[in-house]
């Protein structure tokens, strides 16, 4: 099977339908890691697209928040963009985004927003902090987003824990071996943080365990201009431009 993952659209339609192109004839199941909604201009209209496209979709600790109403948590950026998202989804997509699922499994793969021990809120940056949730890990492959930074946590059969960052283009390839364990970070769709500005979109080959991360080019000053013709923060404008 071919299984097409993306993370942390963020209201960013156009990433979300270049990336879905993108995927449509190289996969036979999507997953969505959470955070569909925050930050971006077009939330709504990215519930309704991945509702109907995905087959599996979780929750993210944005969607948490507007359920919840509880923004304590998030920054005055991130909490303004999701007062505003509250006030923009129909009473639908409010209904659609309880439904999202915390975490889910598929034969030897987890799939969870944040974290095995959090799913989500913990931020996975470093080797002590996958090492943590390797200890938790019952599965061959664990993939998560949150941190709109892809990156690939190898836990080897000696016990070391190796961190694998992306190649100079952003992109990453990981063949998945036996002897291993993995917890793959896939990046943000809408709204990557790692000086890039291309939507991160990945592809899992389960028959030939391949993990393959590509970077898609999007019309992001569409998206920016949204941004600031619907009030939002100006910093978000300049993110989704510099990657940042």
């Amino acid at each position: 099977m071919r299984i097409g993952i993306i993370s942390d659209v963020h209201g960013n339609l156009e990433a979300l339908i270049s990336s879905l192109l993108f995927l449509k004839d190289r996969t036979d199941f999507l997953v969505v890691l959470g955070d569909v909604v925050g930050y971006g201009p077009d939330p709504e209209e990215c519930i309704g697209i991945i509702k109907t496209k995905a087959n599996l979709i979780l929750k993210g600790n944005h969607e948490e928040g507007i359920i919840t109403g509880n923004y304590t948590a998030f920054k005055d950026v991130a909490r303004i963009s999701l007062l505003w998202t509250e006030k923009t989804l129909s009473s639908d997509s409010l209904a659609t985004i309880k439904k999202f699922k915390e975490t889910e499994e598929m034969e030897n793969i987890l799939f969870v927003h944040a974290s095995i021990s959090k799913p989500l809120f913990k931020y996975i940056l470093s080797e002590k902090d996958a090492e943590e949730e390797f200890g938790l890990l019952n599965k061959k492959v664990c993939f998560i987003g949150h941190t709109h930074l892809p990156a690939t946590y190898i836990k080897h059969e000696e016990d070391r824990t190796e961190i694998v960052p992306p190649d100079f283009s952003g992109r990453m390839a990981i063949e998945i071996k036996e002897e291993c364990r993995y917890i793959i970070n896939v990046g943000s769709t809408g709204q990557p943080r790692d000086g890039l500005p291309f939507a991160c979109v990945s592809v899992y080959d389960t028959e030939k365990d391949i993990f393959t991360l590509y970077r898609i080019e999007y019309p992001a000053e569409i998206t920016r201009k949204k941004i600031i013709e619907k009030g939002l923060p100006s910093i978000l404008s300049r993110r989704i431009i510099q990657g940042i």
